[in-house]
């Protein structure tokens, strides 16, 4: 096994699972953030209950009785490697500077790169209001990938490292990773719009990725009820969600 790690506060130490297994990748326990495999396994659930398509997770118990999240890695399958190209490397930035960017950006370099553009950018702003909702200020450049599907050719990759950051990290005060409307922070639905406007999302599509969070809420809700979460973290997660979603009125 070999080690990877991330930079910024409310993100944990990543196992890459190699030869018996395949590729996956094992997130223990973090210390410093208490309920993190948990809280990633529940916010990606939440993804795809809003439709949004997901790496492959789930919750392991190790000997310690402690829950780790495991995840497949996506740039492998059964014969072989598959390319993968994130968004620090589309746009040519390096590792750490993976927290400078906008998300206007990455819709521009979807449109240039992906085979599947107008679709792509659909479902790309998708995950961005997803990440908002759900607390998440930590999709940065790295956490956006196209993937070459055989035969297709290169488009957005499902979603991964999904984490309500707000919940485990209460200290960032930031709602995004990255610039949106070239803000980070006390965002509105007219931030989003104007984001998308500027990637001349259609109106009607912008109505529709709206709509489709909006019908999430509520098995959102009752996701969260259900989930590993302590019965504190749960109530958190609602509050997080209840909050961002009036911003969005």
């Amino acid at each position: 096994m070999h080690i990877t790690g991330n930079n910024k506060e409310g993100t944990e130490k990543k196992f890459t699972i190699v030869g018996l297994w395949g590729g996956f990748i094992l997130k223990p326990p973090a210390a410093l953030y208490p309920q993190l495999p948990e809280v990633e396994d529940l916010t990606m659930h939440l993804a795809q209950l809003a439709r949004i398509r997901t790496a492959p997770h789930s919750l392991i118990r190790l000997k310690s009785g402690n829950l780790a999240y495991i995840t497949s890695r996506m740039d492998r399958n059964k014969k072989g490697k598959l390319a993968m190209e994130d968004m620090c490397q589309l746009t040519e930035r390096l590792t750490e500077d993976k927290y400078h960017g906008s998300y206007e950006q990455i819709g521009k370099t979807i449109l240039r790169y992906s085979a599947t553009p107008g679709l792509d950018l659909v479902n790309f702003f998708e995950l961005v209001l997803f990440s908002f909702l759900t607390g998440n200020a930590d999709m940065h450049l790295k956490n956006f990938s196209l993937l070459d599907q055989p035969g297709l050719g290169m488009t957005l990759s499902p979603a991964y490292d999904l984490v309500n950051t707000a919940l485990v990290n209460p200290s960032d005060d930031e709602d995004l990773a990255l610039t949106l409307n070239g803000k980070k922070k006390k965002l509105r639905k007219q931030d989003f719009v104007a984001a998308m406007n500027t990637l001349k999302v259609a109106d009607k599509q912008q109505q529709n990725i709206f709509t489709k969070m909006q019908k999430a809420l509520p098995q959102w809700e009752q996701q969260i009820d259900i989930s590993f979460l302590s019965a504190d973290f749960k109530e958190a997660y609602k509050a997080i969600i209840r909050e961002r979603a009036t911003r969005l009125r």
